[in-house]
């Protein structure tokens, strides 16, 4: 259900989508190097690269299973989520 956090009430359908616009979110892909080996690199997905130059940390969920992936093409060695593997490489048999 819509929900103003303004108001604190919820919305009705017309209020909802009284200013509905379609946008492009922007979102990017980014290398931080691990410290004891600056040729591998973590690679990661934001939807807030504004926040990049503010950045202190690079968060991991203990959960997930990450792969470490040598990117001949590119000639760098990742790590990155294993669930995200197909989205950074298409496969070509899809």
């Amino acid at each position: 259900m819509p929900y103003s956090t303004v108001c604190g009430t919820v919305l009705s359908n017309f209020e909802a989508n009284l200013n509905y616009k379609e946008v492009n979110d922007p979102s990017i892909y980014v290398t931080f190097p691990v410290k004891s080996d600056p040729s591998v690199k973590f690679l990661a997905w934001t939807t807030t690269p504004w926040t990049l130059p503010s950045n202190l940390a690079l968060a991991v969920n203990p959960e997930f299973e990450y792969v470490k992936i040598n990117d001949i093409s590119r000639k760098e060695v990742f790590i990155m989520a294993k669930c995200r593997l197909d989205d950074f490489y298409k496969s070509k048999d899809k």
